[in-house]
Formats: C-alpha cells, structure tokens, sequence
C-alpha cells in the first residue's frame, strides 16, 4: 500500500492542497477551527507524514530537530543538548532548543513554532504523565520522549528513550548499605514528573529489601510559581533541604538526591550547618554532570549514559529502523569521595 499523499488529506477532510499546505506549515491565521479539525482529523486517520526531505529540496533549508528541555539552567540539560548535537551532526541534521519548563501550553506553542520550520522531529524531556498534547502531534512529525519509560507512556506513537531511574535509586540505596547506613533519606522536588516518581519507587522498594528506615523529603518549589516543578532552582531547593535532612525523625545518615544539582546544593547547605561530607554524612547524586567530579569532596552519583541516549533518540527520528522504541539504558555507579561508612 502506497504511502498517502498530500491529495489524498485533501479530498478526505474537503479542502484544496494549499489549505493543508498551509496547514503543515502552520499558516491558520484565516483557517476556520472546524477546518483545522478536519483536517488535522484526515492526517490521523490516513497516516500522512509531510515528506521534510523534498520539503528541503525546495525551500534550501536544513533538516532539523527541536529538543524541548525542562530548563538549562540544570546542566544536565545543557550536556544532553550537546549530545543531541552531536548525533544530530552525524545525520548533517541542525538542532534547535528551547526550555519550556514542563508546561504543556509552552511546549505546544514551541512545538507548533518548530513545525513551521520544517523539523524532521522534536525530543521532549518534560516527562509528563499527560502527553496528549505531544501525542496530537504525531501526526506531523515523529515525537521522542526522553526519560520516560515504555510502559509508562500511554500513547503508542510517541517514541520513548529513558535510563532506568528506579534501577538508579536502587543502585544508590545498595552502596550505601554496602557501607552501612541503616536510614537513608531521598531529596526531592515535588515528585509530579514520571522520571521522578521513578525514582522515588525505586528508593522505597530499595530500602524496603533491605530492611531499613527510608525517609522522602520533598523540597518545597512552590515559590516560584513559574517553575512548580523547581527545574530554575535545584541547588537552592537543595541547599534549603540540608536542615530537614538533619531533623528528619528517621536520623538518616546519608542523602541520595534526584539529581546531581539538588546534590551539589545539598553539599553546600550541610557544609554551612558545620557537617562535614562524608564523615558526617554521605551524600549520592544522580547523573554526573560536569562539577560532580569538581565538587567537594567529589561527588558519587548515577551517571546516565547520555550520548548513547542521545543517538538513539535522534535515530528515532531521523533512522527509525535503526534502532528499536522503547530503550531502557542502565545507569552506571560511580563512587567517589562523598560517600563512606557512618559514624559509629
């Protein structure tokens, strides 16, 4: 069977090919919405992907992918943005980024921008529960979740890329027990997002196997009602968190935070409470960013093989066959100096 062409969108949804023209290259100024439905209605239902390599032909312009982040203002971000360009150059593809703070009204408008250029593909790291408002983008170009596992996303077409973060927790929480802690806490912002929750499981059935106190302390991000999910603000969120650890009832001796940044500023605050790290108190992270090795004492973390993530996304979009939907990465432990035996 034939792959369907522009003409046939056309006589499924009643209109002229210019309208869908216009319509694929968000050009609806003067398009009635039950005509956008119609038409959006047809590409579902026939399939129809707008052909970007004759697209390019035409207009002169590069293939291109957009990469939607949380925030850059998490290094993380800033290195997987690296990464995608890096894989994308390989296919003489161009990136472009933007952060969009997770809100689905930001990351529609960004996406809707990036389709009027003409993007081969869009990865999106939000790692939202919701993802119809990606999902009902499918029908214009390919969607990659990053961080978000298979059977955690709901909608078939949206492609999925994550690294095991309940396996990374776990991993963190087994270390420490190595060592000999018996009360462990887990620092977190508000867990709404599916990679954290991810996470959070894998730290309570961590400790639950092993028979110890496991204590969740969610740092507050509520006042900064731009960013509810505190992606702006993850040393200072961890910084703020260091006391808590301190009060918390379960007296935990050491700190496994949901990323290397809220780490970074938990190290900080505990340092300016007179806590030394690790005799006072042993310290994880999670993804091994660039001044994990730079803290001090350096930093033990998960570190997330996001080169390896960031082709397989890229190949999602631009080689699908290449690679199969759904890739689950394992994470890799790497101790260094922040973590060691409690104090007896």
């Amino acid at each position: 069977m034939s792959e369907p062409k522009i003409q046939d969108v056309a006589r499924l949804a009643g209109v002229s090919t210019s309208s869908i023209s216009n319509f694929l290259n968000n050009r609806m100024g003067q398009m009635r919405p039950d005509t956008q439905r119609k038409i959006q209605q047809a590409i579902e239902q026939l399939g129809y992907r707008p052909n970007s390599a004759a697209r390019q032909l035409k207009t002169g312009v590069a293939a291109m992918v957009g990469l939607l982040v949380p925030s850059l203002a998490n290094q993380f971000f800033g290195s997987l943005a690296c990464a995608v360009e890096a894989a994308a150059a390989r296919h003489h593809c161009h990136v472009m980024t933007f952060s969009t703070f997770r809100d689905p009204a930001r990351e529609r408008a960004v996406m809707a921008d990036l389709l009027s250029y003409g993007v081969q593909g869009i990865i999106t790291g939000s790692a939202l529960s919701d993802t119809d408002h990606l999902a009902a983008m499918t029908a214009r170009c390919p969607v990659v979740a990053f961080d978000i596992k298979r059977s955690d996303e709901r909608h078939d077409r949206i492609a999925t890329i994550s690294v095991d973060n309940a396996a990374a927790t776990a991993m963190a929480v087994e270390h420490l027990v190595a060592l000999g802690h018996r009360s462990i806490a887990l620092v977190t912002p508000p867990p709404y997002t599916l990679n954290r929750q991810e996470r959070v499981s894998g730290f309570q059935q961590a400790v639950a196997q092993a028979g110890i106190s496991g204590e969740l302390v969610i740092a507050d991000g509520t006042e900064a009602p731009s960013d509810p999910h505190g992606d702006t603000q993850l040393f200072e969120l961890g910084r703020s968190a260091a006391a808590r650890l301190l009060a918390a009832p379960g007296k935990p001796t050491a700190a496994i935070a949901i990323n290397d940044m809220m780490a970074i500023g938990i190290g900080i605050g505990l340092k300016q409470l007179g806590k030394r790290i690790p005799e006072d108190f042993s310290l994880i992270g999670i993804d091994d960013i660039f001044f994990s090795a730079a803290h001090d004492p350096p930093l033990t973390t998960l570190r997330q093989p996001i080169q390896a993530m960031a082709d397989a996304a890229v190949q999602r979009i631009l080689a699908p066959s290449a690679v199969p939907d759904g890739q689950l990465f394992a994470p890799e432990l790497i101790v260094r100096a922040s973590t060691a035996a409690p104090k007896k």
